[in-house]
């Protein structure tokens, strides 16, 4: 009976304990098969997405957002948070292997001697009728490596990989937003000076439509009502000419605060004149299922939520027993006041063992609180993917939409570009006023304005889409895939 009940209790130890080594598992995401705003099943150009701004053909957009995303402050503050999970990771490891260390000790020790010493004894010869002096000093090589027998400090390692490769795809994130508010920047500062033109020229139509009234005003055929309007429109011109003013400065500015670059260092590097860039080529969008290849943002949530996972089962590893092993070989030796002592070579092997009993529910509580912690990267992982498909709809809804809009003002543009051919022809043919032609002026003029707007939404809602289907990410898979690898090689 009692051999049985010695079998049974290590069994049942071994049964509640591997109970306890579970860990939550959560359900995959759902996924639509297809995207809603586009029947295009063409795969994504990971090439052309890992390096979207390309597609622009802008030399200057390009170099734009190549040293803003190797300048910014945002990047560089992201690479070293990438750096400081790095240092954690190797900080994780070094708990897999012993620990070799040179201790060394000292001391020494006085004794006083209330009582007398026989001159003729011994112990007067080694002057211990005075008071006694204690020397003793060791200096050894020791090892200590606490066994990892169930897997604790390798989930724990393995979390800190995972945290490394969350923090990878987060500084690719910030290095895509560095991109994308660039290429934003910059489609913008093109767009203000295109306006700027267009503003100038209206402001010379403006002047002439002015004159022109004048003019028939004092031949009586117009009122002081028309050239007070005349003249209205051409101040309210010039008003816009100079806000438009402040705000390219502002845009260069915020290109210097991307670039990480002193004030007004853009300004003399960019171009004064070039047309807001466009992609030509069409976006394959791919399918739903590359954003959790692609997506920096779904990759770190993704990375965060393995973590967590790897943390909720170290926490429970932590209820099982530890052992760690000890042994050191080395010289000691002592020596009574200076004389009389000796040295001698020396060698031990010990180990520990612990086992967790009751600790008033710490252990659970911390397994509690992992859980809480992954069922809230699950969440926020939801959150993300939810997001993603969003972003990524109404990328594809917007672009679409603009590229339609831009259509049909370039045609729009093209009638009115007709319309003033047939004034000014017919003023040269002495069919038409002065009056009419500036107005076919004027109106191409609001159609040459409203097709630079067209063009720099469709610009923006390009940037937009790439960004949400994850461009940028394909340029550093391979530094990522290194560390995954060197995980892995823990594992084993």
């Amino acid at each position: 009976m009692n051999k049985r009940r010695r079998f049974y209790l290590p069994a049942l130890l071994a049964l509640a304990l591997s109970a306890c080594s579970s860990v939550p598992e959560y359900e995959d995401p759902e996924l639509p098969d297809t995207w809603l705003h586009t029947a295009d099943a063409q795969a994504a150009d990971a090439e052309a997405l890992a390096n979207w701004w390309q597609q622009f053909d802008d030399p200057t957009l390009t170099q734009l957002v190549s040293q803003a995303m190797q300048q910014s402050y945002d990047t560089r503050l992201a690479m070293l948070r990438v750096n400081s999970a790095r240092a954690q990771l190797r900080q994780s490891r070094a708990g897999l292997f012993p620990a070799l260390d040179l201790p060394g000790s000292a001391s020494r020790q006085w004794i006083e001697n209330d009582q007398d010493v026989d001159p003729d004894s011994p112990l007067a010869e080694f002057g211990l009728d005075d008071d006694i002096r204690f020397d003793s000093w060791e200096l050894a090589l020791q090892a200590s490596w606490e066994l990892d027998l169930f897997g604790a400090t390798r989930a724990r390692t393995q979390s800190a990989g995972q945290v490394v490769r969350s923090t990878q795809a987060e500084a690719i994130a910030a290095r895509l937003a560095v991109a994308s508010n660039t290429a934003q920047g910059y489609i913008q500062l093109r767009a203000l000076q295109q306006q700027f033109v267009l503003l100038e020229e209206g402001i010379q139509i403006a002047n002439e439509l002015e004159r022109v009234a004048g003019l028939l005003f004092d031949a009586g055929e117009v009122t002081r009502l028309d050239v007070e309007a005349a003249a209205a429109e051409r101040a309210s011109l010039q008003a816009d000419l100079a806000e438009l003013e402040i705000n390219l400065d502002e845009a260069l500015l915020g290109l210097d605060t991307l670039l990480a670059e002193p004030p007004g260092t853009t300004a003399s590097e960019i171009p004064a004149q070039a047309p807001v860039p466009l992609a030509e080529q069409p976006i394959p969008a791919g399918q739903p299922l590359d954003l959790l290849r692609r997506r920096p943002d779904l990759i770190a949530a993704a990375a965060q939520l393995e973590g967590s996972r790897l943390q909720s089962l170290a926490a429970r590893r932590d209820l099982f027993p530890t052992l760690a092993v000890q042994a050191a070989v080395g010289r000691s030796g002592m020596s009574i006041n200076g004389d009389f002592g000796s040295a001698s070579n020396f060698s031990r092997i010990g180990a520990t063992f612990g086992l967790p009993i009751l600790d008033f529910g710490r252990r659970g509580a911390a397994i509690d609180l992992a859980d809480l912690e992954g069922e809230s990267s699950y969440i926020g992982f939801q959150q993300a993917l939810a997001e993603a498909l969003i972003d990524v709809e109404r990328g594809l809804a917007t672009s679409a939409g603009q590229q339609r809009r831009h259509a049909a003002l370039q045609r729009s543009l093209a009638h009115y570009q007709r319309t003033f051919d047939l004034a000014s022809t017919s003023y040269r043919l002495g069919e038409a006023n002065l009056d009419e032609v500036l107005d076919a002026q004027r109106g191409l003029l609001q159609a040459r304005q409203s097709y630079l707007q067209g063009r720099t939404a469709l610009a923006t809602a390009q940037v937009a889409l790439f960004v949400a289907l994850g461009g940028g990410w394909q340029a550093d898979v391979a530094a990522e895939e290194q560390e995954s690898v060197e995980v892995e090689n823990i594992q084993r």
